[in-house]
Formats: C-alpha cells, structure tokens, sequence
C-alpha cells in the first residue's frame, strides 16, 4: 500500500490508506533554446540560462494555485546556431527576428526550419520554446494549439524571468485561448473566428465575454460595465468574481505592467481543458495522466477527457498507471465506496468543493 493523498480538498471515511511523502506532480517537459548571433555567437541581449530557471519556478508557484498537479520542468536550455553552425543559414537566421507573423507564411517557414534540421534540437518529448530576441518586460510570443498542424510543437517568445510567458504561451500549448477569443490588441484583424470560437469569447462560462477590443481594458470597471452595466464594487459577489478570474486571468491582455504579479488566474473550466488536451493531443510531453470521475460520469469512459468523467473512484485508481505518476481529479460530492489502493496514485479534489470517499 502506497497511496498519495494531499487532503486540502479531500475527505475519507472507510478508505483504508497508508500515507507517505507529499503528493506527487505531473512534469510538463520544456526545452528552451537560445538562438545566438550568426557572426559573433552571442546570445540576445539579456538573455541566460538562470533566467529561464527562474521564470519556471516562478511560473509553478502559479501553477501550485491551481491544485491540479501540474508543474513545468525544464530539462534543458540550449545554444543554437552562431557562426559554427551555418551562420545566417542556421538556426540564427532566425536571430532578431519575430517569426509571428502567420499572413505572408512565416510562422510555417519557422515551424518547417526547426523540424528540418538537427540544428535546432527539437525535442519530441517537450515543448520546444525558442528565443531569437532580447530580454523585455513586456513578454509574448507564439505557441502551437494542439488542432493546429500535428507536428508543429515548437513555439517562439518574448521572454524575461518572470512566470507570466511561461503560464499564458505554454498554455495554448496546452489548448487555452484567449479570454478575448483568438484576437489580439488593439488590432482584431484576421481574429473572427478561432477553432470554433468567436471574437470575444474564449468558449467557456467561467470567464466573461469580452467584445472587440476590450481586451485592452484597463480597469477592472470597464469590464463589469460592459457586462453587466455597472461597476465593480456595485456587483454581486459572483459578478465580482467572474470579473476578476476574466480581468486578471492568465491568458488574458490586461494589466501588462503588473502580468508578473497580478494577471495570474485561471478557471476551472480552463484547468480542466488544460488536462483534457494534456492527457491527449499534447501526452507526449508530460510524465502521467489526470484521471477525471464525477457523480454523473460513466466507468465505461476513459476519464481521460473533463467531459467524459469516470463514475467511482476505484475504477479511475484502477484505470491509472501501474507504476504511478498519475492523478485521480475527484469533483465534488459524496462517493459512498470503500476502496483499498494498491498502487501510487495521487488523489485530488478541485477548488470547487469537497470530495467526501466511503460516507454511506
């Protein structure tokens, strides 16, 4: 017996249980690679490899906040291109510049560079994240999403040593859009419709519609006056709370001063499409699965999708990995079963509510 529990959210009546080191995480694997100057081999200003230690460290006290046991670990960053390896015919043909732009064939030409040389060290097992350009507070960049092309898992940044950039890029990774939808700010060209989602919406209901623009708020009152027509301390609780998960929500626009501190937010209903597209489409790049058992879900399903939950908890135990790394995320209510756990697996409750195992 060798189970796992972190019991913030968790209760256990007739749950027979033995209870050893602290919960265990699933890695999300990152490889960094510095793009260097293609005559004198240098990196971009600002930029070294402490820094990115740092942003990943950062960005998992982030992620601790989310209690779904996910944490990046950075497993390498690397010197790319410079004048050994082909000068501007390299990797650094890359250096100084923002393969971005989508409209004249860029970013396909960039994605194409990194999976048709050995030069730039993809990595099948991570997501590959590439920096041509200096160090600035004001941090961006590029991610795949996981319906995009299959084999593009390289993404492009702007990036400094703080946990902003690492939670919001990684997260399209990870399959999350835009609170705004898929456009940016100000300009919303070309932005009106993304995987299904409309300009102003990012498709879930724990975030607030935002219109056109608007992602360019700059005060949390202009938020609540465009939804709901009346400021901020004039809300209802709920009301105040939809507006600050949206207004200081990580894959979100707003506050870009303060994104380091403040903009650090993510929903439920996003955690959850994050551990839906990481036990899928993006698996490869992370050490253990989240297992979801609900209520109403059915043991016929895989409870790897947040749709499709399991029913028990026994039978999600059952169903993860013999060897352990994987998580049972238990929604809330009361599972009336009294099990035995024989493997390591971690059980977790979401920040929704209690999760009560074996109260009849």
């Amino acid at each position: 017996m060798n189970a796992k529990l972190p019991l913030r959210c968790l209760a256990f009546c007739g749950l027979w249980v033995g209870l050893t080191a602290a919960a265990q995480t699933i890695d999300l694997r990152l490889s960094v690679k510095i793009i260097l100057n293609p005559t004198t081999g240098t990196r971009p200003g600002g930029i070294t490899p402490t820094m990115f230690t740092n942003a990943v460290a950062a960005a998992n006290q982030w992620m601790a906040g989310y209690w779904r046991g996910y944490r990046y670990k950075l497993i390498e960053v690397a010197d790319i291109g410079g004048p050994a390896q082909g000068g501007t015919n390299g990797p650094s043909k890359w250096f100084g510049r923002d393969p971005r732009n989508t409209d004249d064939g860029t970013w396909q030409s960039f994605q194409s560079d990194v999976q048709g040389s050995s030069l730039y060290l993809l990595r099948t097992n991570a997501l590959n994240y590439y920096v041509s350009t200096a160090m600035h507070w004001n941090t961006g960049g590029a991610a795949p999403f996981p319906w995009e092309a299959p084999a593009w898992i390289a993404a492009w940044g702007i990036v400094n040593d703080g946990p902003f950039w690492v939670v919001h890029e990684c997260g399209h990774f990870y399959g999350l859009v835009h609170t705004h939808g898929g456009c940016g700010c100000p300009s919303t060209a070309g932005c009106t419709l993304l995987n299904g989602y409309w300009v102003g919406d990012d498709g879930l209901s724990d975030t607030l519609k935002e219109a056109a623009g608007d992602s360019c708020f700059t005060n949390i009152n202009q938020l609540t006056l465009a939804n709901f027509n009346k400021w901020f301390t004039n809300c209802t609780s709920a009301e105040q709370t939809l507006a600050m998960n949206t207004f200081s929500n990580v894959m979100s626009y707003h506050d870009p001063p303060n994104k380091d501190l403040l903009v650090n937010r993510l929903t439920e209903q996003q955690a959850d499409l994050f551990a839906t597209y990481a036990n899928s489409d993006r698996a490869h790049t992370i050490s253990g699965r989240t297992r979801f058992v609900s209520l109403s879900g059915n043991n016929a399903n895989s409870g790897l999708n947040s749709a499709a939950p399991k029913r028990t908890v026994l039978n999600a135990v059952n169903a993860s990995a013999a060897g352990g790394g994987d998580i049972v995320l238990v929604r809330p209510g009361n599972y009336n079963e009294q099990i035995t756990i024989n493997k390591t697996v971690t059980l977790r409750a979401t920040r929704s509510g209690w999760a009560t195992i074996g109260k009849p």
